[in-house]
């Protein structure tokens, strides 16, 4: 108890003690005010450096029509030609086009705006950055009052913008990127009983994907065990209330939300939900899907181990960043249950990894019981077990930033060069089908097809990248693959230049823009070689040293002598250059040399070396010879021997020194 001074009156002291509470009001707010700009400055430097990251990729064509190309097309035709959220990358299995046909995502029609004032896929790259920094709002007001440490606030904030989870698919864009943000706000608004605001939060949420009715059903469970008590004590005096009303509600809205996606979704692709493959022998629709799952435990049990570790580890990607926190609040993590319990029970090992934007559907529930989690250690005054949870998520912010590209991804390749040069050479107008990481690049037009389709103006391919050799995704895999596309001799070659290929429609000019590929083997490269490696003098350049050479000895009764790997080769006048050597002088057949066309084998040339064109003889010779590819062409080359002499192989050069025409 405090003592007047005999000169002071009761109403002084009030009054300093006023000022006083005045001066602690001031500094306090002064403390929040700063906390705020050093998370508004996290946030500020996370946009920038992952914009950056992601734009860089994208001009590396390292983003693909799946899914930046998709959206970006969809918006485009919507502005550019009023066609209803448009796309050609899934034309195969969505014939009408529609992005509807594919998801129900009305969130669509928000973006128009905002897409409108810079039509490029560099929008939807950057603005996925900032709605991605935006979260960082609802999750500091939770953990603010959670945890009612700044520290360990700032820590979750940053281990929010860094979850991998998040950061990995940065250079991608899909509409489930905006998942974390939407629910973080609705459950912040849940917490303190503002409904209104929650439900607004939810149906922004619902208008994602037509998925999350089921998340919200899981929300509604949450909601309800949350106030249980509040809840029962109303019922049993036959009441109900305000909380249950809103668990009510919430479950019905998923109900009513995911009847109204599916009718939509079947409006626009009638065979949509009825050929779901994702979920294998469970069924092809959604309702077949989850009859079977419940009617059939033991192989749903089966089924969520199958790929074992690879599920595992994803369930460790999702968790282990916050620490396993989350474990400790069982009941906020009821509402991942939907998305887990699918992705795990699924065939599509896309559905469980965190490269994808897959686990946006989760990531919000596990950083809030996370949060809740960190609270729980604090109440329990284990301050040891905090700083080891605080250790652990820190180590994990470390190895996160090691996923981060370094700028080696970002330095521009031959190949690169040369698409960009192609891509000049196509006009805004013109229809192309092209390869799926370029298509981003051309997908603010019409017709512009992320596979091969006949009757285009013009195509362009890379026999290096990728997507070559692979099937297509869902449903547009019964395209064919592109090293299975029959381009006709009505399209002529334009560009022909280190494995990219422009063919133009009606073309019939020399190509434009050339640069052969040029492989070279020697003895380590080869495969399936008989004989032994041993140590020689070459000619090398201008001189001779010592290098690795293949032998066959005379004695060896297998006539094949090695193979060259099998490699794709664009179309083109080739050069090849071979450096053999014999130990004997013979009159006869030495060596054979045969250019297969993969996988029918049918035979591009046959070559045979005798005897006599050795000269001098023990000295390297180089024999030259040239084959022509008509069109991009899997080859294989094999060397075949008489058995007649000791030969000897050192290196094999292909050079490319015509585009064709």
């Amino acid at each position: 108890m405090a003592y007047l001074k005999k000169d002071e009156s009761t109403s002084t002291i009030k009054q300093k003690h006023l000022n006083l509470f005045k001066r602690i009001s001031i500094f306090d707010k002064i403390k929040f005010q700063q906390y705020h700009f050093l998370l508004f400055s996290v946030a500020v430097i996370y946009i920038t450096i992952t914009s950056y990251v992601s734009l860089r990729f994208h001009e590396s064509f390292e983003t693909n029509a799946w899914d930046l190309g998709i959206y970006d097309q969809s918006l485009y035709t919507t502005l550019r030609y009023g066609k209803f959220f448009y796309f050609t990358a899934a034309i195969p299995g969505n014939p009408g086009g529609s992005f509807f046909g594919i998801h129900f995502s009305p969130f669509l029609f928000f973006l128009l705006p905002i897409y409108a004032l810079c039509t490029s896929p560099a929008t939807l790259l950057v603005l996925r950055q900032i709605i991605i920094s935006v979260g960082l709002v609802p999750l500091f007001w939770l953990a603010r009052e959670e945890l009612k440490s700044q520290v360990l606030v700032l820590l979750f904030a940053i281990v929010y913008l860094l979850y991998p989870p998040t950061l990995v698919p940065l250079t991608n864009f899909d509409l489930e990127a905006f998942l974390p943000t939407l629910f973080l706000f609705s459950l912040y608004y849940l917490k303190h009983e503002k409904l209104l605001r929650a439900y607004f939060f939810v149906i922004l949420a619902l208008m994602i994907n037509e998925f999350v009715p089921l998340i919200v059903m899981a929300m509604a469970v949450y909601f309800f065990l949350f106030h249980r008590k509040e809840i029962i004590d109303g019922l049993q005096q036959r009441k109900l209330t305000k909380d249950a009303l809103f668990s009510i509600t919430l479950f019905l809205s998923g109900i009513l939300w995911f009847g109204l996606a599916s009718a939509v979704i079947t409006y626009f692709n009638p065979t949509a939900l009825s050929t779901k493959w994702e979920w294998g022998e469970f069924g092809t629709s959604p309702g077949e899907i989850v009859l079977n799952v419940l009617l059939n435990p033991t192989k749903t049990i089966t089924v969520l181990f199958n790929d074992g570790q690879k599920k595992f580890l994803y369930i460790m990607s999702l968790l282990g960043p916050v620490a396993f926190l989350s474990l400790l609040d069982p009941i906020t993590l009821i509402m991942t249950l939907p998305w887990l319990v699918a992705s795990l029970l699924s065939i599509n090992p896309l559905y469980y990894v965190i490269e994808t934007q897959y686990p946006a559907f989760v990531s919000a529930f596990i950083f809030i019981s996370a949060i809740n989690g960190m609270k729980k250690l604090l109440q329990l005054g284990g301050r040891q077990n905090l700083k080891n949870h605080a250790f652990l998520m820190l180590a994990t912010l470390l190895i996160t930033t090691l996923l981060l590209p370094t700028g080696g991804y970002f330095e521009d390749t031959k190949s690169d060069e040369t698409t960009r040069v192609a891509l000049k050479e196509i006009p805004a107008s013109a229809s192309a089908s092209v390869m799926p990481e370029v298509f981003p690049h051309l997908s603010n037009r019409l017709e512009v097809y992320p596979y091969f389709k006949s009757g285009v103006d013009y195509v362009l391919i890379n026999v290096y990248s990728w997507w070559y050799t692979v099937s297509l995704p869902r449903p547009t895999h019964i395209a064919p693959r592109w090293c299975d596309a029959e381009i006709d001799d009505e399209y002529g070659i334009v560009v022909n230049a280190n494995g990219i290929v422009l063919y133009k429609k009606g073309y019939s000019d020399s190509v434009r823009y050339f640069e052969g590929v040029n492989f070279t083997y020697t003895s380590h490269d080869v495969g399936a070689a008989t004989g032994k490696i041993f140590q020689d003098y070459v000619m090398i350049g201008s001189s001779y040293m010592k290098a690795d050479v293949l032998m066959h000895g005379i004695t060896d009764p297998t006539p094949l002598f090695f193979k060259v790997p099998q490699m794709v080769l664009p179309p083109g006048i080739y050069n090849a250059t071979m450096k053999l050597k014999v130990s004997s002088n013979i009159s006869g057949e030495v060596i054979t040399l045969e250019i297969s066309k993969e996988p029918e084998n049918a035979k591009i040339l046959t070559k045979r070396i005798n005897g006599a064109d050795f000269t001098p003889l023990g000295g390297w010779q180089t024999f030259n010879f040239n084959f022509t590819i008509k069109k991009p062409t899997f080859i294989e080359i094999a060397a075949y021997v008489t058995n007649s002499t000791d030969i000897y192989f050192y290196s094999m050069n292909i050079l490319q020194v015509s585009g064709g025409k």
